[in-house]
């Protein structure tokens, strides 16, 4: 169970670190479209949105697995 804490207390770090990365990134979208209409539909834009889409989905995928873990350290397997 040490190992199990220490894994969620890791991965709990990293997905903060992560929302906040997608945060700066969002205002910088928000600041690069005011600069300039057309930033999202350029190929430059669209690699940013969706690098940060990913991002943010891969945040929620490290959520799931704290979650997860939380569950099997309070013995809750269903």
């Amino acid at each position: 169970m040490a190992k199990l804490k220490k894994l969620m207390n890791f991965l709990h770090t990293i997905e903060e670190e992560i929302r906040e990365e997608v945060c700066d990134r969002e205002g910088q979208a928000e600041d690069k479209t005011d600069a300039w209409e057309g930033w999202e539909d350029s190929e430059k834009g669209q690699d940013y949105v969706y690098k940060t889409e990913a991002l943010d989905d891969l945040r929620s995928l490290i959520y799931e697995v704290v979650d997860k873990a939380q569950k099997i350290k309070d013995g809750d397997y269903y």
